[in-house]
């Protein structure tokens, strides 16, 4: 059992209580220091705030979105936005010079990066789908949807991953590419070596890492990773695992890489090669799961070298819409769109549990009535002490923060209509103000109207507060 869920049984709370609250600190407890101090000895566990007071989230304090501003965005009081990239224009540097970088087309997943001289790097993945999802090219022998070693033989690999540089006084000074001759890129994780893990959304989707930094070196792929519809990525460096989602039109299962010490070591970048790729199974089925604690068991995958979806492991468990993923605490957080759900696994009982969803029961309503409840959750962010910024894909184009008692805060609402477009991209600035997210498909017509189409706006909201977070520093790919 997790050492903070021991405690907190002893005190004789209810552990899904707690874990409802865990990540949700609003009114509450401030997980993360609450955990540094169950840590310790026995006699730090006590009741949530023992060893600090009751910490109000700063999220809890914010009012309902205001009417649009300048840029189509919806934000709550003290809050302001600005487009820092648009697709196919040249990005401008905050001095007006000219990067000479047109922005790609479909920004999904992102992640930031802390850099040396005290800024940070904002990554995004191009989920162009360069037909892999429209009628079969002729004469390919391939039914719809294309598969990649179609679209790669035709020369249609345009998706890839982009990154905007900014200074320690968060202005904006450079735009490059990080990772080419991809397609589909969908979302992907940070690592704690400082480079990015960013896959392809097609069935027979390849794994990536690539460096945040201009001229970090050449992208590699990850075979440990599988062939699959790749999403989401977390690390987990004391288990040496990393966890990754697949979405693939509602065949899917929840997955991780497992390394031995020998090929982990301590702090360092594991020899990825040689990872184990495992899928995940709960013999007692997620209805059990949305009751409590369930065991989860994990099985090597079938034939590696062969996309997943062909060769399911029979004692796999079916985790349709799998989205986002984030490791906090010894806790794997992650989104399954197709249900609303948000799980938590516990990875030291290795136990997983619904922690949200409308199919649980009774659910909180936004603390401002017109808004309706969150839905669509996709991929999530997280901060040091626990909160969660969930983005919606058909919900309704908002970046919600999710409260204890199961109500729901809008952050934002972009531009667009959710069945056209969606919200993505969702991170957290080191500095802990900024905030980035695109409108997937959403454009400027130039005259003040939002149209859609293979396009993209990337936007930087900036908070008149700051939360905790911890980035790691961007590095260039090591020799591998």
């Amino acid at each position: 059992m997790h050492p903070l869920i021991e405690g907190i049984e002893r005190e004789g709370l209810s552990r899904r209580r707690f874990l409802r609250n865990l990540f949700l600190t609003a009114g509450g407890v401030a997980s993360a220091r609450f955990l540094t101090a169950c840590g310790g000895s026995s006699s730090s566990i006590g009741l949530p705030g023992a060893m600090n007071p009751f910490v109000k989230s700063k999220f809890a304090t914010i009012g309902p979105l205001l009417p649009a501003d300048e840029n189509g965005v919806q934000l709550p009081a003290g809050f302001t936005s600005r487009v820092v990239a648009e697709y196919n224009a040249n990005v401008i540097a905050d001095d007006g010079s000219d990067t000479g970088y047109a922005w790609h087309t479909d920004p999904d997943g992102g992640a930031t990066f802390s850099t040396d001289d005290g800024g940070w790097i904002y990554v995004s993945n191009s989920e162009r789908r360069d037909n892999t999802s429209g009628p079969a090219v002729t004469g390919v022998g391939y039914g719809p949807p294309n598969r990649r070693q179609d679209v790669a033989a035709l020369g249609l690999m345009s998706g890839g991953v982009s990154a905007l540089r900014f200074n320690a006084k968060g202005e904006l000074v450079d735009a490059y590419r990080c990772q080419a001759n991809t397609t589909t890129n969908c979302s992907g994780g940070a690592t704690p070596w400082g480079t990015w893990i960013n896959g392809e959304e097609i069935l027979d989707g390849l794994m990536f890492e690539c460096s945040p930094l201009r001229d970090g070196g050449e992208a590699v792929h990850l075979p440990a990773f599988g062939i699959k519809g790749h999403e989401m990525v977390a690390v987990d460096e004391a288990r040496r695992a990393i966890y990754h989602t697949e979405d693939a039109g509602g065949d899917d299962r929840f997955y991780r890489t497992i390394w031995s010490v020998a090929d982990w070591p301590s702090g360092e970048r594991p020899l990825m090669d040689n990872g184990v790729l495992q899928v995940m199974g709960v013999p007692a089925g997620l209805t059990a799961a949305r009751q409590g604690p369930t065991p989860i068991e994990w099985h090597n995958a079938l034939a590696v070298d062969q996309p997943q979806f062909q060769n399911r492991h029979p004692d796999s468990t079916l985790m349709a819409g799998n989205e986002g993923v984030w490791y906090l605490n010894g806790f794997i957080f992650l989104t399954t769109k197709s249900d609303d759900t948000i799980w938590a696994i516990d990875t030291t009982a290795n136990t997983i549990e619904s922690i949200y969803a409308p199919s649980d029961g009774p659910i909180g309503s936004p603390v401002d009535d017109s808004e309706p409840p969150l839905a669509g959750v996709d991929n999530i962010t997280m901060t040091l002490d626990g909160e969660m910024l969930v983005v919606e894909d058909g919900g309704d184009m908002r970046c919600m923060v999710l409260m204890p008692d199961q109500t729901t805060i809008p952050l934002l609402r972009l531009p667009g209509d959710p069945g056209a477009t969606e919200v993505t991209g969702v991170a957290i600035a080191p500095d802990g103000r900024r905030v980035y997210v695109s409108g997937q498909r959403t454009f400027n017509s130039g005259d003040g109207a939002i149209g859609y189409n293979i396009a993209g706006l990337t936007y930087e909201i900036t908070m008149p507060f700051s939360v905790r977070v911890d980035r790691p520093l961007a590095r260039s790919m090591p020799n591998v």
